[in-house]
């Protein structure tokens, strides 16, 4: 399974844990030539809800924030992120 959060992170699971990801670059397919997305696992858990917990605490903790008041905006603003990238969007077509 494959959890987009943004353009920058996702969250992908195999059958031992779950891997939070994260966009290094493009990359050349070598049997088809063309370009893919290149991600990199940073961390692992044994559980969704820990994973999802270490995205926000890695993306608080190598934030530019020099104040508190700044590091509160940005727990906010991850945790509006997540909260919309892990909320379930269903279409109803009529």
């Amino acid at each position: 399974m494959i959890i987009p959060i943004d353009d920058k992170w996702r969250i992908k699971s195999d059958e031992y844990c779950w891997h939070i990801q994260k966009l290094i670059g493009m990359r050349k397919n070598r049997q088809t030539g063309e370009l893919e997305e290149n991600w990199r696992s940073q961390r692992y858990y044994s559980s969704l809800a820990q994973a999802v917990h270490g995205l926000a605490e890695l993306e608080i903790m190598t934030s530019d924030c020099t104040t508190l008041a700044e590091a509160l905006d940005a727990v906010r603003n991850v945790s509006d992120r997540l909260s919309h990238a892990l909320t379930p969007h269903i279409e109803i077509i009529d």
